[in-house]
């Protein structure tokens, strides 16, 4: 059996990654978590507003040949209301674990899934995009 010198060189001497600095981590998963965080936020401001009409706001809108009822617009605005409102909620969770840098896959899914919660103006929709841009391209700074 051969006995190894002290002075000879160690396996793990030989990989040279160990004798590196750290590298910096990326500031786009976190600038994605924001953007998916404020998108899922609006989301949940513009479909509880949906949620909130009433009857009687319903009337004013509605022309007095129109095709549907009130309270047909109310079931509508009610039933997109609480999908919206479950869509932001995706958007809101994957902004968080992209904050953390924890599951690149729920930041992707609350990315996609926040495209469609709209917000004033379509603004939630293009933040919740850049977010999921951003996402998509910094998987390696996920765990």
């Amino acid at each position: 059996m051969e006995n190894s010198l002290p002075n000879e060189n160690s396996i793990s001497d030989s990989y040279p990654d160990q004798n590196q600095p750290p590298i910096k981590p990326n500031s786009k998963p976190l600038i994605a978590g924001i953007f998916l965080i404020i998108a899922g936020l609006l989301g949940v401001f513009t479909w509880s507003m949906a949620l909130a009409l009433d009857t009687s706001m319903l009337q004013n809108v509605l022309p007095a040949d129109s095709p549907i009822s009130v309270g047909q617009l109310q079931s509508i605005l009610s039933t997109c209301g609480i999908i919206g409102c479950i869509l932001s909620i995706f958007a809101l969770a994957g902004g968080i674990v992209a904050v953390k840098r924890k599951a690149w896959g729920l930041a992707i899914v609350g990315g996609m899934l926040g495209l469609f919660t709209i917000g004033p103006f379509f603004l939630g929709s293009i933040m919740s995009l850049i977010g999921l841009i951003l996402v998509a391209i910094s998987r390696k700074d996920f765990q």
